[in-house]
């Protein structure tokens, strides 16, 4: 028996049905009212930014991790994505080092 065998051993202890007890009724998850899914890129080339730029036009939050890039291209990146979240109106943020997030408009980046 191994450490994980012992811990699901232990949950599904603690998880067991007591006869003649009624289950509360499972929810379906509901997104809250004017929330806005985020979408995550590691752009591998300077073809993958046309993919960002769209999820932008969707009014999608994008975070981008640009370090699978070599610096040149980065800066180009960066530029191009900064340049298009200008144009749809939106902002952008530097998280940390090659770790950017892109807003589009509505968002408040507070």
């Amino acid at each position: 028996m191994g450490f994980f065998d012992h811990a699901r051993e232990k949950s599904a202890a603690k998880k067991r049905h007591i006869p003649g007890e009624e289950l509360p009724a499972r929810r379906k998850y509901e997104k809250p009212e004017g929330s806005q899914p985020m979408q995550i890129r590691r752009p591998r080339s300077y073809a993958d930014v046309e993919e960002i730029i769209d999820r932008l036009k969707d009014k999608l939050i994008v975070i981008v991790y640009l370090s699978d890039l070599n610096t040149a291209t980065a800066a180009r990146v960066t530029d191009i994505l900064s340049g298009a979240i200008y144009a749809l109106g939106g902002g952008m943020a530097k998280l940390e080092k090659d770790m950017f997030i892109f807003t589009p408009d509505g968002v408040d980046e507070k």
